[in-house]
């Protein structure tokens, strides 16, 4: 009998291969797509641009009764109990013709849910059941719990079908019982990384509240590290208390090296060449070097990066990171052409929603105006400045949010006698929101950048412009200034900028987009009473795994003449 099978499941494909392929076509009642039909059953249909291909997929005959059960199966997840697929056949096709009846209909959802877990529930009464959203509900409410710290919960949730009156009962119920905490924390290391960079990384410890969302940000942040080629975290609960076991693999490849071409949205076409050496020297450490050669810019970067080099003395486990950047750039802005030697000293921190970068960086500037540029000031510039950076992100994806919120805050300040040719306050803030209702997605940005000079020797690559594909639409890269009683498209000491959008799926992962952007830009310092600078437009944006790629147009509401087109790549809010 054994042997039987064994020989009969060896010979199955290929009488399978043996049988004359037919086209599948299906015709349902409205409610589903052609495609959606194909995608239920799992057959890929051709794609929008191979027009030379028949739409319909092919399949082999001896499937038909299993497609069959399938997308009456596939109608009976969505709600459509009676369901019926009827089935002919000729020579080159087979034929399914669906036959839906009633829908069944939420009638009744009990639920003794908190406000924050009933909000999950993404129907209401009077909808269509659909068993696959029930699922995914359950899904989503267990784990809001553990991102919430509940690991020992009882969570109950029923739908009870009445298939011949079509209507369909649910009951939520939730005992959350005693919050869950953080115990033991046992890490296995590689002998040539000291312990406290991975603690540095870890956003909990030993007895505080316990959260899925803290392990899984803890995992992307030793990740981030590059230094190890495994990195696994384990969990063994005991009644309320969540033991940790992170085990840690030797990145065996060090040394990693970049070249090609790209396309870097502000710069458009760009060569580039990159080394890097993960696990410098043991303890994580990173050195690298970056080239860049496009139309707009030329650079060289050095960078060194070592983690948990200086320890935050009122908390265990608190550790600063020391990054290194020396940079030696040449820019081509509209008026003047920039070139400029850097070094950024930073001490960094990363901590759960919450990230902080300060140092001190020194910049020398050379600026050469162009033609009979006005308003620019030649000859070379000496910046000396310490810097603060705080970042606060609650955004529930850094590569496609959905929801949350993004707030940043950067401060420098030159002084002067600290060789600073210069002195002078920079300070520049932006809040993003972002909001998904009924698959609609509702964002909006807004930037406000302040430029006190107690002495007019700044550069004028250090002032403020606007336009692009993250700032005013209408408008190219940076090819908004500001104005005064002289001269236009100056660099501004102040500005305004702010972004309100509103997207919406038209095919699988491409959404379309409305947006409206309003810039105001000043030359002068605290300045608010010049008029903003209005543009609306539309968008096409690809959702890809490292993001979206977007193609937006934008005009100048009172000037239509003023238009430009922006490729980008990237996440704007």
């Amino acid at each position: 009998m054994h042997l039987k099978l064994s020989v009969f499941s060896i010979f199955l494909p290929l009488l399978l291969l043996a049988s004359p392929m037919k086209y599948l076509d299906c015709k349902g009642e409205g409610t589903f797509s052609e495609s959606e039909l194909y995608d239920a059953l799992g057959l890929k249909q051709p794609s929008w641009y191979e027009f030379w291909k028949e739409k319909r997929p092919k399949i082999n005959p001896k499937l038909t009764t299993s497609l069959q059960e399938s997308l009456q199966n596939y109608y009976k997840s969505e709600g459509f109990y009676h369901a019926r697929v009827l089935k002919k056949e000729d020579n080159k096709t087979v034929f399914f013709s669906v036959t839906k009846g009633a829908p069944a209909i939420i009638k009744e959802i009990k639920s003794d849910l908190e406000k924050s877990y009933h909000t999950l529930i993404s129907y209401k009464e009077g909808d269509r059941f659909n068993a696959n959203t029930f699922i995914q509900i359950k899904k989503d409410i267990k784990k809001r719990l553990l991102e919430d710290g509940y690991c020992n919960y009882n969570f109950d949730a029923k739908a009870r079908v009445d298939i011949e009156k079509n209507i369909v009962f649910i009951r939520y119920h939730l005992q959350k019982n005693t919050p869950c905490k953080f115990g033991k924390i046992t890490i296995k290391m590689p002998d040539d990384i000291s312990k406290k960079v991975v603690q540095s990384r870890l956003n909990f410890q030993e007895g505080s509240l316990y959260s899925s969302k803290r392990i899984n940000a803890s995992y992307s942040t030793i990740s981030g590290l590059e230094a190890f080629d495994g990195v696994q975290i384990s969990q063994k609960r005991k009644s309320d208390i969540i033991h940790i076991n992170i085990d840690l693999k030797k990145k065996v490849k060090r040394i990693r090296q970049e070249i090609g071409i790209g396309y870097e949205t502000n710069l458009g076409p760009k060569g580039i060449f990159r080394w890097e050496e993960r696990n410098f020297k043991g303890n994580a450490r990173k050195l690298s070097f970056d080239l860049k050669y496009s139309q707009k810019e030329k650079y060289i970067k050095n960078g060194y990066f070592s983690p948990a080099v200086f320890k935050v003395p009122y908390r265990d486990g608190y550790y600063l990171d020391l990054k290194n950047e020396f940079i030696y750039s040449e820019y081509d802005f509209e008026n003047f052409d920039e070139v400029k030697y850097a070094d950024y000293l930073h001490l960094l921190k990363d901590y759960h929603l919450f990230s902080i970068d300060m140092g001190l960086g020194l910049e020398k500037i050379r600026i050469a105006k162009k033609g009979d540029a006005c308003n620019v000031s030649e000859g070379n510039f000496l910046s000396f400045f310490p810097f603060i950076n705080i970042v606060i992100d609650t955004r529930d994806s850094k590569i496609n949010p959905k929801n949350g919120l993004y707030f940043s805050a950067y401060l420098e300040s030159g002084i002067k006698y600290l060789a600073s040719s210069s002195s002078y306050s920079k300070f520049i803030a932006e809040a993003r929101l972002i909001k998904t209702i009924n698959q609609f997605t509702f964002a909006g940005k807004g930037k406000l950048g302040l430029i006190n000079e107690f002495e007019k020797s700044l550069p004028e690559s250090k002032l403020f412009f606007a336009g692009g594909a993250f700032s005013n639409r209408a408008y190219s890269y940076n090819r908004l200034g500001a104005s005064d009683s002289m001269c236009d498209e100056v660099g501004a000491k102040t500005l305004i900028d702010t972004t309100l959008e509103v997207s919406h799926s038209i095919y699988k992962n491409i959404d379309a987009a409305l947006f409206y952007d309003a810039t105001m830009i000043s030359e002068k310092s605290f300045e608010f009473t010049v008029d903003f600078i209005h543009a609306a437009g539309i968008g096409i944006r690809y959702l890809t795994p490292i993001g979206p790629v977007k193609l937006d147009f934008g005009m100048n509401i009172e000037d239509k003449n003023q238009y430009a087109l922006h490729f980008q790549i990237g996440q704007s809010f």
